[in-house]
């Protein structure tokens, strides 16, 4: 399984899905720690929102953006 995640995570480097500029094993080591957080962090969240949240924050992280774009509910 972790070799499917690291071949991911260089698919998506790769097309630029994600940041090229991060320090190598930076994606790999973040993402766990998010699902993490969520599973255990917030236990008010149902699996498809605790997975949103993830996935929302891992690719647009946590920065303030235009009104309304990106809220997880």
């Amino acid at each position: 399984c972790v070799r499917e995640v690291e071949v991911f995570l260089r698919r998506a480097v790769d097309e630029g899905v994600l940041r090229g500029d991060r320090p190598e094993g930076w994606a790999a080591a973040l993402l766990p720690e998010l699902v993490n957080l969520a599973a255990h962090g917030q236990p008010q969240l149902g699996p498809g929102q605790a997975a949103d949240l993830v996935v929302d924050t891992f690719l647009r992280g946590d920065g303030a953006g235009p009104a309304g774009a990106g809220s997880v509910e």
